[in-house]
């Protein structure tokens, strides 16, 4: 099975979203569950260049 990155299931993102904790693009989805789970959050924020390009959110993670 393939292992899905971060950029795949990736959505616009909203200023109401914190930056604290967030992923990177390249990062896998095992870590952003684990962020998640940790932090008790639906979603969290993705960066790139520590710039906000996107969210994902927790039932997003599940489909895939």
């Amino acid at each position: 099975m393939r292992k899905t990155r971060v950029e795949e299931i990736l959505l616009p993102y909203k200023e109401s979203v914190p930056l604290d904790p967030s992923v990177k693009m390249g990062d896998k989805i095992i870590h952003a569950i684990e962020l998640m789970v940790t932090n008790n959050l639906k979603c969290i924020a993705v960066v790139k260049n520590e710039r906000p390009v996107g969210v994902i959110r927790w039932k997003m993670l599940f489909r895939r």
